[in-house]
């Protein structure tokens, strides 16, 4: 279907269950690192953390090497792309086409833009991603035997599965934020009784009153043996004392849904089989016919989605654009590197935000001549640019 075409984009990926919760959190200060300069994307969630790379990007030989020693996969080219559409479209997540994903991906795109310029193959690449994964969740059956939307319900279901039925029974929500929100209104929706409890007390109590629950303190203590289970969404540790992780460790399931853990690496083993990680929410279970249905017919869009990105590179590669992008790019690094070694004095930080500054103001001052040559039926423009520019 794609021949020999290999789009200018990188994909290095760390993602679950391939790779363990504790090493994804001791892997992104690295590829935070990494991401700083323009022309890259950093994604980081509860289940990966991957960096996209666009068309002129060369990370440093030193850098390559420590990404790929840290354990992170490296994609190229039609790879890479079919990688960020299934990201996108929900195929890689642990729930199918669930929301969350795609607002990650469309905020690091933003975020990445705001860095600097992507390169064409990687900005058309996330654009078709992110167009596949609203059509896609467009598609979404509305009520599908099992169906989940987000890790806090896949977290309820998982407790469902222990309990056979949460009405009357006791859930502790343990953090404030979207994720914890989203257990303690999944619990309630199976009538349970809501416990919440977090380390901003202020806003627990707001979101208590709000859905009338009860709060308790951060270390619950002794309250704890009132609970039939637990659901932890926190950003950082839960910090209890040993007494209460004793107490904890006799619950019949505890959910962590942080990342990194929040439970800390004495009381998990404690737990044995009633923990279940953020690791275990990415091992998908068992699906209906409808979800299955779902499934294949997202899969089905990756591909056409996939086919038509390649189509699109394909067409464009070889035109005036692209030719005039090439040169402009190659002069602007020459000069930059002439007056580098005229400036050996210049520290590397000043060193790649020059390159950057330069990359960003070539790629401004030409876009209009660009997207011009774009758009050249009968080629005539792309010969004036070669007759003007130099072929």
């Amino acid at each position: 279907m794609t021949g020999d075409l290999r789009p200018r984009v990188t994909a290095y990926v760390a993602a679950a269950p391939d790779v363990a919760a504790d090493h994804r959190a001791g892997l992104l200060p690295l590829v935070e690192e990494v991401a700083t300069d323009g022309g890259r994307v950093l994604l980081a969630t509860c289940h990966r953390v991957e960096l996209y790379l666009g068309d002129e990007v060369r990370l440093a030989e030193r850098d390559e090497v420590r990404l790929e020693r840290a354990g992170m996969r490296r994609l190229t080219g039609v790879d890479a792309a079919h990688h960020v559409v299934s990201v996108a479209l929900g195929l890689r997540s642990s729930v199918l086409a669930e929301d969350q994903i795609i607002h990650q991906l469309r905020g690091a795109t933003a975020q990445g833009r705001h860095r600097g310029p992507l390169g064409t193959d990687l900005d058309l690449l996330l654009d078709a991603a992110l167009r596949a994964g609203r059509i896609g969740r467009s598609w979404r059956p509305a009520q599908a035997p099992g169906e989940t939307r987000s890790l806090a319900d896949a977290a309820i279901e998982r407790v469902l599965h222990v309990h056979g039925s949460l009405d009357g029974r006791t859930v502790l929500v343990v953090g404030a934020g979207r994720m914890g929100e989203a257990a303690m209104a999944g619990a309630l929706r199976q009538r349970a009784r809501v416990v919440l409890t977090s380390p901003s007390g202020t806003h627990a109590r707001s979101l208590a009153e709000r859905h009338h629950v009860t709060t308790w303190p951060l270390d619950p203590g002794r309250r704890l043996a009132e609970v039939d289970a637990v659901v932890v969404a926190l950003a950082g540790p839960w910090r209890i004392q040993r007494s209460t992780e004793l107490l904890l460790a006799a619950r019949s399931v505890v959910v962590d849904l942080s990342m990194p853990p929040a439970l800390t690496p004495t009381v998990r083993p404690e737990l044995g089989g009633r923990l279940i990680d953020i690791d275990a929410l990415a091992r998908p279970g068992t699906t209906g016919a409808v979800v299955a249905d779902y499934h294949d017919r997202l899969e089905r869009l990756a591909e056409r989605t996939l086919a038509e990105y390649v189509e699109a590179v394909s067409a464009r590669d070889g035109s005036g654009a692209d030719r005039l992008a090439e040169r402009i790019e190659r002069q602007r690094a020459q000069e930059v590197a002439t007056y580098l070694r005229k400036r050996p004095d210049l520290d590397p930080d000043a060193r790649r935000h020059l390159d950057a500054v330069t990359r960003e103001l070539a790629a401004r001052l030409f876009r209009v001549p660009l997207e011009r040559l774009a758009d050249d039926p009968d080629g005539r423009r792309g010969r004036a640019a070669d007759d003007l520019f130099g072929a």
